[in-house]
Parts: structure tokens; C-alpha cells; sequence
């Protein structure tokens, strides 16, 4: 894939994850409710959030990574800060590009904790299912197996997404924009998949 094309979706994905921060730190998160994918900041992560992207715009890398690790507690919100540790690894791919599947599996497996604490939020499993279409962008090898992860994120949420509204990241929504995102992005990855050789039976 292109880097064009990759730091587009990495952006996409962080803009996605930090769209929540910096509304909710200015107090217009009801600007955001027709983004129902976006990630939003619980009150409580507002500053680690705050305090991760900072380190990550100083290339502060680990420091990020361990400022997060450091502050899960195995409660609500900790689905928030795996994304946030995932975003950091995908940034982190983009300036290291000799390790930089190293550092896109890790975003990956992140983005897999982040579902596994949250699963049944629509929010959060979406941008699992971005995560994982960067994942197959940016790898030469091993990238369609995250293509074929993301393609069955979003069959899964189609039916989940039917309704007018629904509750994610503490806020009702309404769903059809969230639809139509989640529908252009399964078409896009089954395109991508297209190019992909099928897996052994």
C-alpha cells in the first residue's frame, strides 16, 4: 500500500480516538454526536489523554506507551486507554520505518485488548475494525489477515447498527451515518481482500 494511503487511515484513526479528548476538554461533546464512531474520553482520562498525545507529539514514544500502561485499572475506560496506546503505536510506525511492522502488530494487539474490555460497545469495536484495515495497509507481509479480521468487525456491526439511535461512549446517537461509514468501510476492505490470496481450508 501506499504511505499516502496509510498515513491517511493512521490519521483517520487518531482523529477518530482524539475527537472525543478535545471536545470533551472544551465542553462541546454535543458537536460530536453525529460521529457516533468516534472514541470519546471518559472525564476521568482527560488527563492522561491529554498527557499521552503530548508525549507522543514529542516522539516520547515509550513514555506514552508506559503512561498508559500504568493507568489501566481493569475497569470502565480501560478500552479507552488500550485505543490510545494502539494510536501511539501506529504513529510510532509511521516515523520508525525500519521496525515498523514491529510497532503496527503491537497497535494491533492493543486494539484487540481494547475490544476484549469493551466488546459490545459499537464505538470501540469499529475503530478496531480501522485498526486493524491500518494494520493490513502498512505490513508487506500478514496484512490480509487484518483485512479478513476487519471485514468481519464490520459484517458484525451491521446488524447492529439498524436502528435509529443507540448507546455508545456514554451517549445516545443516531446510526445512520454510523451505517453508511461502516458499510464504505467493509466495501473498502472487501476490495482490498480481492488482492489478497485466500486463505488455506
Amino acid at each position: 500500500m501506499t504511505k499516502p494511503k496509510r498515513r491517511l487511515l493512521v490519521f483517520l484513526g487518531g482523529l477518530l480516538l482524539l475527537a472525543g479528548l478535545v471536545l470533551a476538554g472544551i465542553k462541546l461533546r454535543h458537536d460530536t454526536m453525529d460521529m457516533a464512531w468516534a472514541i470519546m474520553a471518559p472525564p476521568q482520562e482527560i488527563e492522561l489523554a491529554t498527557k499521552m498525545a503530548e508525549l507522543r507529539r514529542s516522539d516520547h514514544f515509550d513514555e506514552a506507551i508506559d503512561l498508559g500502561l500504568h493507568s489501566i485499572t481493569g475497569h470502565a475506560g480501560d478500552d479507552f486507554i488500550y485505543q490510545m496506546i494502539a494510536t501511539t503505536y501506529f504513529i510510532r510506525a509511521i516515523h520508525d520505518k525500519d521496525q515498523s511492522g514491529k510497532w503496527t502488530r503491537l497497535g494491533t494487539e492493543y486494539s484487540e485488548k481494547a475490544l476484549a474490555s469493551n466488546p459490545k460497545d459499537i464505538a470501540n469495536v469499529f475503530n478496531v475494525g480501522m485498526n486493524y484495515m491500518i494494520a493490513g495497509d502498512d505490513l508487506d507481509t500478514g496484512g490480509c489477515e487484518y483485512y479478513r479480521k476487519a471485514e468481519i468487525i464490520f459484517e458484525n456491526l451491521t446488524p447492529q447498527l439498524q436502528a435509529n439511535s443507540a448507546e455508545t461512549q456514554g451517549r445516545t446517537v443516531p446510526l445512520a451515518a454510523f451505517r453508511k461509514q461502516n458499510q464504505e468501510q467493509l466495501s473498502r476492505v472487501q476490495r482490498d481482500l480481492r488482492h489478497c490470496n485466500q486463505p488455506a481450508e
